[in-house]
């Protein structure tokens, strides 16, 4: 991912504003999470429209990143995205869930034994 994010920076340095980059779907199951806690409600986009039906999963423990890796993921933004946040909304009647995996670290899995 992170090549395809400078990829798109260096498109925005050239001067071309409208530049895209494929970055195609991204699997959630391989980002490495430091909690195995986390929370899921069904809320609305964060940008107008601000469409609802939009899943939210919400890691139980806070991350963080470094000011380069935030400059990366804001760089390709237009000018008037880069503050842009919307403040907290009600519940509005919202159920929110708490997930708890209690996988166990080592792998169990669907391993053969190998014949003496």
């Amino acid at each position: 991912m992170k090549d395809k994010l400078v990829k798109l920076k260096e498109e925005r340095f050239k001067g071309n504003q409208t530049a895209q980059v494929e970055v195609g779907k991204i699997d959630t199951r391989h980002i490495e999470r430091k909690t195995r806690k986390y929370f899921r409600y069904v809320g609305s986009l964060t940008t107008p429209p601000c469409s609802e039906n939009v899943s939210w999963t919400i890691l139980g423990k806070v991350r963080s990143m470094s000011k380069e890796q935030v400059e990366l993921l804001r760089s390709p933004l237009d000018k008037s995205f880069k503050n842009n946040s919307r403040p907290c909304q009600p519940l509005n009647g919202r159920r929110v869930e708490m997930f708890h995996d209690r996988v166990d670290k080592k792998d169990t899995g669907n391993k053969k034994k190998k014949p003496n």
